[in-house]
């Protein structure tokens, strides 16, 4: 008569399920970071270092609203838009679109890289190496 509980036998599949949620979490946090860090678009009026968290989005959003509400309105006075690196731009509306526009597809690439590595069933180890992520 054995004293072994065989419910509490972990298998190899199980280890290799706790790693993937392990790295999971560690993937989210790592795109999360990503994101707060931002990088810069150079646009065709120069170098613009901006962030993609959710504050800097719905700041983004905003003032691409606000840039095509002018536009429409052949209203051309500038935006006013603090960088990441917090310095001041006054940007026109077409300058404002420009810039929304790739900050919006950068993130947009950051979550599609997490996506995939998630959907791929198989998180690398390596999932912080810059090769996964979009510049």
């Amino acid at each position: 008569m054995s004293n072994i509980d065989m419910s509490q036998i972990i298998t190899a599949e199980d280890k290799a399920a706790a790693e993937q949620a392990s790295r999971k979490a560690g993937l989210f946090a790592e795109r999360e970071r990503r994101l707060a860090a931002g990088t810069t678009f150079n646009l065709s009026f120069g170098p613009l270092p901006m962030q993609g968290r959710p504050q800097d989005q719905a700041t983004i959003t905003a003032l691409l609203q606000l840039a095509n509400m002018r536009i429409t309105a052949e209203d051309t006075s500038p935006l006013t838009f603090r960088d990441a690196v917090n310095t001041i731009h006054s940007l026109s509306p077409t300058e404002m679109i420009e810039a929304a526009t790739a900050g919006m597809a950068w993130v947009e690439a950051v979550m599609a890289a997490s996506w995939a590595l998630v959907d791929s069933g198989d998180i690398p180890a390596d999932y912080t190496d810059d090769a996964h992520w979009p510049a």
